[in-house]
């Protein structure tokens, strides 16, 4: 029995040991001993997709928020990005009104800085996040940081398969327990589904999802079909705060992604964003379901 961890946005700061090692902490903090005699691996790629998604941006839109770098010459890029935060604000009833005040302010706030937002699309997106930090401080800053790099798993050129290249070395074994969190439940989805087409046979007795955005249509554009649990998986949980932005707030079901997944949607996740790993492991519901396999 193998317990994979898959982490999601923005973790080039840590190394893989830093992530297992609080990973494991916040499980066994909450079950002393359950991860005993359990290989239990890190699946990092942190630093190879933070080089993707940064490492030919061009320009960035002075929007007051972190990490709004993109680049003002890929309008597929902004489309996506543009559409992702578009659902996003609908489920928040954000109107085109509030997004037109959002652009407004974010041009006052530049000054006399150029800010490259001479296209309608590049000041509706930067007043979608803008209207979504009004709405709760933090939460625009990190659905473009999740949408933004979501992209470059997707979309870009060799990102994807640099990405899935340090992944899907720890997909291996016969049984296979795997948590992911945030961008890491795309990577983990994107992967098994592929198992399953060529053929690879391993049995995932438990597979964990924690704040996806695989609810988000722009994401499940660029994934394509087929969207269904994996057949090898036997029990697929999500877990979902309703105020978690990236998840939209909603579960992954027929009507949002596939069938069969089992969804907890009243977590109360207490990060800033509500959106943290730390306010998502621990969950005693998360921890039942790893006690009734481990």
């Amino acid at each position: 029995m193998k317990l994979v961890l898959i982490h999601g946005i923005s973790q080039e700061a840590y190394t893989e040991a830093d992530l297992l090692a609080k990973w494991s902490k916040l499980i066994t903090d909450e079950a002393p001993g359950l991860l005993n005699g359990v290989n239990t691996q890190m699946a990092y790629y942190g630093k190879e997709l933070a080089r993707w998604t940064t490492g030919d941006v061009k320009a960035a839109i002075a929007m007051g928020v972190a990490d709004g770098a993109f680049d003002p010459a890929n309008n597929d890029e902004i489309n996506f990005l543009v559409r992702a935060l578009e659902q996003a604000a609908v489920e928040q009833n954000i109107s085109d009104a509030d997004i037109t005040q959002g652009a407004r302010a974010a041009e006052q706030a530049a000054g006399a800085e150029a800010v490259p937002m001479g296209t309608w699309l590049g000041r509706r997106l930067v007043g979608i996040v803008r209207a979504l930090e009004a709405v709760s401080p933090l939460k625009g800053a990190l659905m473009l940081q999740v949408v933004k790099q979501a992209y470059t798993y997707l979309a870009k050129n060799g990102a994807g398969k640099a990405v899935d290249d340090l992944v899907r070395p720890r997909l291996d074994g016969k049984r296979l327990i795997i948590i992911s969190h945030s961008l890491g439940t795309v990577v983990a989805f994107k992967l098994l589904r592929e198992m399953t087409e060529v053929g690879i046979s391993v049995e995932v007795p438990l597979l964990i999802t924690l704040g996806s955005p695989l609810g988000i249509d722009a994401v499940k554009a660029k994934l394509g079909p087929p969207r269904k649990k994996p057949q090898f998986v036997k029990r697929w949980v999500n877990f979902y705060d309703p105020a978690d932005f990236v998840a939209l707030g909603k579960g992954l079901d027929e009507s949002t992604f596939a069938t069969k997944i089992e969804n907890v949607g009243d977590v109360d996740n207490p990060t800033s964003n509500a959106h943290g790993v730390a306010g998502y492991l621990p969950d005693k519901r998360v921890i039942e379901a790893l006690k009734a396999v481990l």
